[in-house]
């Protein structure tokens, strides 16, 4: 008797150890969905742990992930090097053009308001006179499009950078070649084509830089990435990213994952 109480209590235990773990990857899973997640994460000895892609898995479930980097390829503009007032608002830039004549010259002052009317024309930034600071000082406010294209910050660290995405479809995944390579375990070949402009590109400067990056609308091109499959402990899941998907993962010396080396112009 004592000892089916205590089985009892340990097999209620183990159930409510399991429903816990499961918290965070989403509805309680099936007993095979549970069974999936590495054993790292279900007791939480693990924050993330990649593994390999299985030869099973599903093509369809390949060309989502490969899609989902594809259409966020970027293509990054530099910001110009810019003399800035100080600003109390977030986001909001003072550039004092005045001062750039002044000490940097003509020549440098004009090609980066140059540079900085082209994000304009882009919408990735509204512009507006402010004599009231300064003649020929300039304010600059990103749209909801710049902000969230905009990487870095003009006040130190990286370089500030607008990279819009490709927007790019894929056509066909080519080939798949499972083994263990710097990013993964499966690499994958496909061909991708572009059917209209991205809806960033405003300018004819930008469409003849897709042109020059990639290929023009309607011209294929062929890509090559590798995937493994990524899980997360409870609370860990980055944002926008599916516990357990496919993702291109390269890692440094540390393990940690840095990037990915989706090519988009692959021969």
């Amino acid at each position: 008797m004592v000892l089916a109480t205590a089985m009892r209590w340990i097999g209620l235990g183990f159930l409510a150890f399991t429903l816990c773990a499961c918290e965070g990857l989403g509805s309680v899973p099936s007993r095979e969905e549970f069974l999936r997640v590495p054993r790292e994460i279900r007791t939480g000895a693990a924050e993330s742990v990649i593994e390999r892609v299985e030869s099973t898995v599903d093509r369809a479930e390949v060309l989502s992930a490969v899609q989902t980097l594809v259409t966020a390829a970027p293509l990054c503009y530099p910001w110009p090097g810019l003399w800035l007032a100080a600003s109390e608002r977030r986001n909001v830039y003072y550039a004092r053009y005045d001062l750039m004549r002044r000490d940097w010259g003509e020549e440098v002052s004009s090609a980066s308001q140059q540079r900085m009317h082209e994000f304009v024309e882009l919408g990735f930034l509204t512009e507006r006179e402010r004599p009231d600071i300064g003649p020929g000082v300039i304010e600059y406010n990103p749209t909801p499009e710049g902000a969230a294209f905009l990487q870095g910050s003009p006040y130190g660290g990286a370089r500030p950078q607008f990279c819009p995405n490709s927007q790019r479809r894929v056509v066909e995944i080519t080939s798949m070649e499972f083994g263990q390579f710097d990013c993964g375990s499966l690499r994958v070949r496909f061909t991708h084509i572009a059917d209209a402009w991205p809806t960033w590109a405003l300018t004819e400067d930008a469409r003849e830089r897709i042109d020059a990056t990639w290929a023009p609308i309607g011209v294929p091109l062929s890509g090559e990435v590798t995937l493994g499959r990524q899980w997360f402990r409870r609370g860990a899941v980055p944002p926008g990213v599916e516990n357990g998907a496919l993702r291109s993962l390269c890692l440094d010396g540390a393990h940690n994952v840095v990037g990915d080396d989706l090519n988009l112009n692959a021969q």
